[in-house]
């Protein structure tokens, strides 16, 4: 029974020393995805994009709101001369108007949810690709995503800065979609 304690106590410990020695020759960097997501020219032509969506739907949704206001302007005003009759017409319309809205409202948001993840799809490709070149040129073994959970790094390990010049020299942009019209 000691003689299987002690060799139990020589593997942990040579187990220990061989990981230790790992992981003096382990070549490990840092980068911040958001950064260049946020930075890269595609993700600054993607986010312009978004932009320019969410200002034709926001146009769509202030139309559609002008005109429930509209129309709960005029029953607040003819409320009195108006019949029951028309009055419940009235109502209806504005209901009708409300619902509307609501539902362009939430059509909008699954919309502009779609488009931002496949934009940051097609701009996180260009990234990812990038940082395979700088993984092979620099022969790192670990790379880890600063937003991930690492509390502290050497600035000499940070790659985020050789990964965005290289996603800007490429040049890609986030993609067009074919029947990109832009509207429902």
């Amino acid at each position: 029974m000691r003689k299987a304690g002690i060799i139990l106590v020589a593997a942990v410990v040579t187990v220990i020393f061989a990981g230790s020695s790992l992981a003096e020759g382990l070549r490990v960097a840092v980068i911040d995805i958001n950064k260049i997501l946020n930075d890269s020219e595609p993700g600054k032509a993607a986010k312009k994009k978004m932009e320019a969506r969410y200002e034709e739907l926001k146009k769509s949704i202030d139309a559609k709101q002008e005109e429930a206001r509209k129309i709960k302007e005029e029953i607040e005003k003819q409320k009195v001369m108006l019949g029951k009759e028309k009055l419940k017409e009235k109502e209806d319309a504005l209901q009708a108007k409300v619902n509307e809205l609501r539902q362009l409202t939430q059509e909008g948001e699954q919309e502009m949810q779609t488009r931002q993840a496949d934009l940051t799809r097609e701009v996180l490709k260009s990234v990812e690709a990038k940082v395979e070149v700088v993984v092979k040129a620099e022969k790192l073994d670990l790379v880890l995503e600063k937003s991930a959970g690492v509390v502290h790094f050497n600035p000499s390990m940070e790659i985020s800065s050789k990964v965005l010049a290289l996603v800007n020299a490429d040049g890609t942009a986030a993609p067009e979609k074919k029947g990109d019209g832009g509207g429902k």
